[in-house]
């Protein structure tokens, strides 16, 4: 789908709506005929109804912030029928970010067309599978309920997880029947007492309820200064690991942006000093609006430091990560699983109805979108197994001849 033309061609109906309208109210006028001062208002009142399904689509498309050619792609595989191509960069030639899936280290298992890594494994009593693409992160200010329930049916139909981000537990999320990620704040006031200790009953009563199936606490630099005591980073991991023990042994990690991963260096000493692991740790770039460069970059450095520290916490990334390359070079940096959050917003602009949108087509529209993209990584990752088998091909090829 072509934006520019689609919105030249809508421009173009609305203005002959708008002629023909005015035709038939000026016609009923003058010639006193009923009929037509009828139509013109019922035609008016269509004009209305299409101009503000129009409006909200392209708002939706508009708060994505995704360029015109990202937006482009995601529409196109957000529609049930449209040929899947992979997006091949520029050239004919692989760049940098096919050659990163070649050389990483990232183990990702495989069950039908699902490519997963397990959170949690070895220690956690319920380790969860998380699919190579989910989705994250929502924001109250961007979706009516039946976007929201939309994104939780569709993410239970693709067998992904869907963060809850800032929008927390609500029933429309509940409704939909996904896998939750819970995202809470470290010093979230609903689960602390009058005194402002935490409250240990409440935070169970939620935490175990089956639909959830990871906790990550939302942490900032700001809340750990340099300049304050370890101590206080290691009171942090032993309140983490107690809300494991509250939650029934679920994966239980930490979210931070991409301008705090120094932070996550701290904590990774201490833990390694208290013998106390993270089972996650999610990276988190969409609510800066910064490159998806800078996302791999952030990786890159936890990536070190939990190597650095030999600790077995898994690595999420969570940003605007539309092309099946994007979310390769995350794995390729070190990433095991990824979240991607306005690709999926956008894809709610190919949903398609009578007078506007149904929860139905919106379903379909945000499930195809996860399909093709996976089928595009696929083929993607197929492209770099041939390309590199080619290559080694060859070069025994010319170690014969010399």
């Amino acid at each position: 789908m072509n934006f520019s033309a689609s919105r030249t061609w809508a421009g173009v109906g609305f203005i002959l709506l708008f002629l023909i309208n005015a035709g038939l109210v000026i016609t009923g006028l003058f010639f006193n005929y009923l009929w037509c001062t009828i139509g013109g208002i019922l035609l008016a009142s269509v004009q209305i109804l299409l101009h503000g399904q129009l409006f909200s689509r392209q708002q939706v498309l508009q708060e994505s912030l995704l360029s015109i050619g990202d937006l482009e792609l995601v529409i196109g595989r957000s529609q049930t029928n449209t040929p899947l191509s992979i997006s091949t960069g520029n050239g004919p030639n692989f760049d940098a970010g096919y050659r990163y899936v070649q050389c990483c280290d990232t183990t990702l298992q495989m069950a039908g067309n699902m490519l997963y890594t397990e959170i949690g494994a070895g220690n956690c009593r319920m380790p969860y599978r998380m699919n190579l693409l989910n989705i994250a992160s929502l924001n109250t200010a961007t979706f009516d309920k039946g976007s929201v329930l939309a994104f939780s049916r569709s993410a239970k139909m693709s067998d992904c997880a869907l963060n809850t981000g800032v929008l927390g537990i609500v029933p429309e999320l509940l409704r939909g029947g996904s896998d939750l990620v819970w995202r809470m704040d470290r010093l979230e006031a609903f689960y602390r007492n009058a005194d402002g200790s935490f409250n240990e009953t409440l935070f169970k009563k939620a935490a175990n309820r089956p639909y959830i199936k990871m906790i990550e606490v939302r942490i900032s630099a700001a809340h750990f200064l340099p300049d304050v005591s370890e101590i206080s980073l290691k009171c942090f991991v032993n309140f983490l690991e107690r809300l494991k023990v509250l939650s029934g042994g679920k994966p239980i990690g930490v979210c931070l942006a991409v301008a705090d991963h120094e932070l996550f260096t701290r904590l990774c000493r201490v833990m390694a000093d208290s013998v106390v692991y993270l089972d996650f740790v999610t990276v988190d770039s969409a609510s800066h609006n910064r490159p998806v460069t800078a996302l791999f970059t952030a990786i890159d450095a936890v990536r070190f430091a939990i190597a650095k520290y030999k600790l077995p916490t898994k690595i999420i990334a969570s940003g605007d990560l539309v092309k099946e390359r994007d979310i390769l070079q995350a794995i390729g940096h070190g990433a095991h699983a990824c979240y991607s959050v306005r690709p999926f917003q956008a894809s709610l602009g190919a949903a398609r109805g009578l007078v506007k949108p149904t929860t139905n087509s919106k379903v379909a529209a945000i499930t195809a979108f996860h399909r093709n993209t996976l089928a595009a990584t696929f083929r993607l990752i197929d492209a770099c197994t041939a390309q590199q088998a080619t290559a080694n091909k060859q070069a025994l090829l010319n170690s014969e001849l010399n």
